[in-house]
């Protein structure tokens, strides 16, 4: 639900400093992302995953955002563990559907589902990631990353 717009307009309205990076084109994957001139130890990418959670005596579908660095890959016997169910990735129409950008736009900043961050994020101190703008790289401090997000959790997951 967070797109460059909206995002922007959060991170003026917390005084936030940031500056977007010109990407060239659209870019859907971290190697262009990097092939654009982003330093690939910066990148933090957001992925969401979708799982189905018993609610009274039927299933329900959830999504949450993971947050991870660019170089690495979801351990999904970890998120099992961290979720107490099977989760997957979703699929690019869902992405569209509940976050309302493209698979390589999607930015944990007002996206309208649970965030979870990876540990090893919170070693960065400057992070690159999607702006809700495929075309766009969001550039700004770890600590007004997490303020901006405001609400979420840390976890292993990779």
């Amino acid at each position: 639900m967070a797109n460059l717009t909206k995002i922007e307009k959060c991170l003026k309205s917390l005084g936030i400093n940031y500056k977007f990076i010109e990407l060239g084109a659209e870019i859907f994957r971290v190697e262009d992302v990097v092939k654009a001139g982003v330093k690939m130890d910066q990148v933090v990418k957001t992925l969401l995953i979708r799982s189905e959670f018993k609610r009274g005596l039927k299933f329900e579908m959830d999504y949450v955002a993971l947050a991870v660095r660019g170089a690495d890959r979801l351990n999904f016997k970890k998120i099992k563990r961290l979720f107490g169910t099977k989760a997957e990735m979703a699929k690019p129409e869902e992405v569209l559907k509940v976050v309302k950008v493209p698979v390589g736009a999607v930015c944990p900043i007002e996206i309208g589902v649970p965030v979870y961050f990876d540990r090893k994020v919170l070693k960065l101190k400057n992070v690159n990631l999607g702006s809700g703008d495929l075309t766009r790289g969001l550039d700004m401090s770890l600590e007004d990353l997490l303020k901006a997000v405001g609400k979420f959790e840390v976890a292993d997951l990779v």
